[in-house]
């Protein structure tokens, strides 16, 4: 089934599980830069995740991306735990400008424009939580140009886990939402339609 002719008012359990985790795993691949897409809580839960791929020799610079927490912006919460937890500050980039996904992706195309000329990126480790991933994945793949390959890279967060997120009021409600939000996504012409498994 196309995600453009699912209810978005009545999904169900298994259609959500499918829409936004099934076939989203970490392959292991190696990359040019990790893209850490911001939220409130990506300095706990996004931010191991990437600092754990650039210590195994995955890439060689992490990109925070997100700028819309005041006064100070994602991305320097991110870089500031980054630096904590070792990675040196001439690895990391950051990226300010973004206040949503689209965002992050076209502002990161910037940075990855002034950091390394596009043409010679050829591959992005994308870290974001594993409900949010499906809809980033498509964001960046529709984006980026066609030369550059985006891998998942997810984090896991406490509430909406592939396992956990129809256990809690809050994690459904979240699970819920992002599939609500891909499905408009869709039928916006924001990327194009997809066939869930």
């Amino acid at each position: 089934m196309l995600v453009s002719q699912l209810d978005e008012e009545r999904l169900t359990d298994d259609q959500i599980q499918r829409m936004l985790f099934d076939g989203i795993a970490d392959g292991g691949q190696q990359a040019d830069c990790i893209l850490v897409l911001g939220s409130r809580k990506a300095a706990q839960y996004r931010v191991p995740v990437a600092v754990a791929a650039y210590r195994a020799g995955r890439a060689p610079k992490i990109l925070m991306s997100g700028g819309a927490m005041e006064p100070v912006p994602e991305a320097e919460w991110m870089r500031q735990t980054a630096l904590e937890m070792g990675v040196p500050d001439e690895d990391i980039l950051v990226e300010t400008q973004s206040h949503n996904t689209v965002e992050n992706m076209l502002f990161s195309l910037v940075a990855l424009q002034k950091a390394f000329w596009l043409n010679r990126v050829h591959s992005i480790l994308l870290v974001t939580t594993s409900c949010h991933m499906r809809r980033s994945l498509h964001l960046a793949r529709y984006l980026f140009p066609a030369h550059i390959q985006v891998y998942p890279c997810p984090a896991l967060d406490t509430h909406t886990r592939p396992e956990n997120w129809m256990l809690t009021e809050q994690g459904r409600q979240r699970a819920t939402a992002e599939a609500q939000n891909l499905i408009r996504c869709v039928r916006n012409g924001v990327f194009p339609d997809f066939e869930i498994g």
